[in-house]
Parts: C-alpha cells; structure tokens; sequence
C-alpha cells in the first residue's frame, strides 16, 4: 500500500496511507494538494495536544492555506503509527484550551 511518512516529536514514524489522504480530501477538499503541509504538521507542529483515546492532535499554524490563514490539525496515533484525519481550523485555540497540551514548541 503506497504512502509517505513522517517522524513525530518523539520520534515515531508515522504512515499517512494513499486511501487515508483520499478520504481527508472527500471530507475536506481544501486540502487537496496540502499533503506536505500535513506532513510537515506532523513534524514540525506548533502544539500537540491529546485526543480522546490514544490519539495525539499535531497543530500548526500556516499563514497561507488553499482557504487563507488557518490552523492544520492532523490527528494520528504513534502506537499504530498511522494518520487517522486532518482538517483546517480558525479555532485551533480551543482545541489547544479543552484539551492536554503534551508537546509545545519553544518560543
């Protein structure tokens, strides 16, 4: 099955699949073509914060987007080492504020 990976803050390579980044982009167009940014998100995020089971949310800002600027959440889980979603949000700061923050990059 055809993907390309990136390595988390802690390390962990993790897969985003051909038929998860397909699905992504059915749910959230504006994503189509931002697969590097999602990649990126992943390694290089401005916050990591955790989900509700053993996921883990990569945040990072972008000034530029397909729909402006936005926050970038990709959701993964390093134990399965696979990207479960990704999407755009303007409200990245409560995601940030109702959840744990694990990770936070230095100002």
């Amino acid at each position: 099955m055809s993907f390309k990976a990136s390595k988390t803050v802690a390390g962990v390579t993790v897969k985003l699949y051909k038929p998860i980044l397909q699905r992504i982009i059915t749910k959230h167009n504006e994503l189509e073509g931002c697969e590097n940014m999602i990649l990126e998100t992943i390694r290089s995020p401005d916050f990591i914060v955790e989900g509700h089971k053993h996921e883990l949310l990569a945040i990072k800002h972008y000034a530029s987007t397909p729909i402006g600027s936005k926050d970038i959440v990709v959701v993964y889980r390093e134990d399965k080492e696979v990207v479960i979603t990704a999407f755009l949000t303007s409200k990245a700061h409560r995601i940030i504020e109702k959840r744990r923050v694990v990770w936070r990059k230095a100002k």
